[in-house]
C-alpha cells in the first residue's frame, strides 16, 4: 500500500522522481496532489491480506482477469494492468480517466509510461466483474463467509467452474481486497512486479 513500500529499497531517488510527476499531472488537471502516507496502514491479519489469502498464480491470470473484464464493455482502470503491468498505481481520488502520470521506467529494454487510476473506479470495475465470475454479493458487499471459500477454492454451487474456483477468483479477490483496503484508508494502491 502506498507508494513507499513499491520503491523501497530504492535509493536513485525514483520514489520522490514518481510523486513529483504523478502530482504535477493531478494538478494541471486540477485535482489534489498525492502525499504518501509516513506509516502504511495495517492490512495484514494473520497471514490473511485483509480478506485474501493473495493470488498464488503468474501475472498471466491477471492479464487474463483483466481480458475477461474488458469483454464485459470498459474497464479503464482494470485495463490500466494490461497498458503497464509492470507499475501501476490507483488513488483514493476521482479522476475523469486514468492519467499518465509522466513517469516513464525501463521495461524489457523500452520506456513504459506509469498509469494512474481512480480507486473508486477501480472497485467498482472489479464488483463488475466479480458478478460475471459468479461472486454472490450481499447487498453490494462482498461477505466474509465468500471471501472464505474463495480462498479455500471451494465451489459455489455444485456446476461451479473449476477455472473459476482456482484462479480467476483467488487473483479477483486479491486485487479486490487491495482495492477496498486503500479506498478505506486513503492510501494509494501500487501494482509493481
Amino acid at each position: 500500500m502506498g507508494v513507499r513500500c513499491s520503491f523501497s529499497g530504492d535509493e536513485n531517488g525514483a520514489e520522490t522522481a514518481f510523486l513529483d510527476a504523478m502530482n504535477r499531472v493531478l494538478t494541471e488537471n486540477g485535482i489534489e496532489p498525492y502525499v504518501d502516507p509516513l506509516e502504511r496502514p495495517c492490512v495484514y491479519h494473520g497471514r490473511l491480506f485483509g480478506r485474501s489469502a493473495l493470488d498464488h498464480h503468474s501475472p498471466r491470470v491477471l492479464m487474463e482477469l483483466v481480458a475477461k473484464a474488458e469483454e464485459l464493455g470498459p474497464c479503464p482502470n482494470l485495463s490500466l494492468i494490461r497498458k503497464n503491468p509492470h507499475r501501476v498505481i490507483f488513488l483514493p481520488r476521482a479522476l475523469p480517466e486514468p492519467l499518465a502520470t509522466g513517469y516513464f521506467e525501463r521495461n524489457g529494454g523500452k520506456r513504459a509510461p506509469v498509469w494512474a487510476g481512480s480507486l473508486a473506479q477501480l472497485l467498482e470495475e472489479l464488483t463488475n466483474l466479480g458478478h460475471n465470475l459468479r461472486i454472490p454479493f450481499a447487498k453490494g458487499k462482498l461477505a466474509d463467509q465468500t471471501a472464505s471459500a474463495i480462498n479455500k477454492f471451494r465451489p459455489f454451487h455444485e456446476l461451479d467452474s473449476t477455472k473459476l474456483i482456482e484462479s480467476y477468483r483467488p487473483a479477483w479477490l486479491a486485487l479486490y481486497e487491495g482495492a477496498r483496503l486503500a479506498l478505506e484508508n486513503h492510501v494509494a494502491l501500487m501494482l509493481a512486479d
